[in-house]
């Protein structure tokens, strides 16, 4: 038997229960949780459930037909705030709720890098990440070094929902392009 207590153990459990499976606080004891799965490729399901002081909060996702479908069960006295994918996030009260969205791992991947790229495709690009950066850089290094440490480089976002400037953006988009013609 391997015990749970070891911290890798615990620290790989805990990714699984946030980001997968899409369960987390928001606030301390469960007041207030998180509904935001993450779907992996090459995974069919995820789910989690936790005892909370208020009762037990579940949280699921499987998928059917190219669509994910989402279940989630908040506990009396208590809120979540549901991110999906393609979806704008909405707060829900107690009780059993289930969502329907697209299934982001099957979108067409863009043909080119533009502003509205996934950053997962711009992150393998390494000639475009660096044009990327080098042209937020110019613009606010401070903005730069935050790209650097703080983004979150997955398929569900894109750089204009990472930037949201519209001067960065026609920068960073001119640059992109600049890449093209060479």
């Amino acid at each position: 038997m391997t015990s749970f207590n070891h911290y890798a153990f615990g620290a790989i459990a805990d990714w699984l229960h946030r980001t997968v499976a899409g369960l987390a606080p928001l606030e301390p004891g469960y007041r207030r949780l998180a509904v935001a799965p993450v779907p992996l490729a090459g995974l069919d399901r995820a789910a989690a459930e936790l005892e909370t002081p208020y009762g037990r909060a579940r949280v699921g996702w499987e998928v059917h037909d190219g669509r994910i479908v989402v279940h989630a069960q908040v506990p009396p006295n208590t809120t979540a705030l549901v991110t999906l994918p393609g979806r704008a996030s909405e707060e829900v009260g107690s009780g059993d709720h289930e969502w329907t969205v697209d299934d982001p791992r099957t979108e067409p991947r863009s043909p080119g890098l533009t502003v509205d790229a996934r950053l997962s495709d711009l992150i393998e690009d390494a000639e475009a990440y660096g044009a990327v950066l080098r042209a937020v850089e110019s613009a606010d290094p401070e903005r730069a070094r935050g790209l650097r440490r703080g983004a979150v480089w997955t398929e569900h976002r894109t750089l204009r929902s990472e930037l949201q400037d519209a001067g960065l953006l026609a920068r960073v988009g001119q640059a992109l392009a600049d890449l093209k013609r060479d």
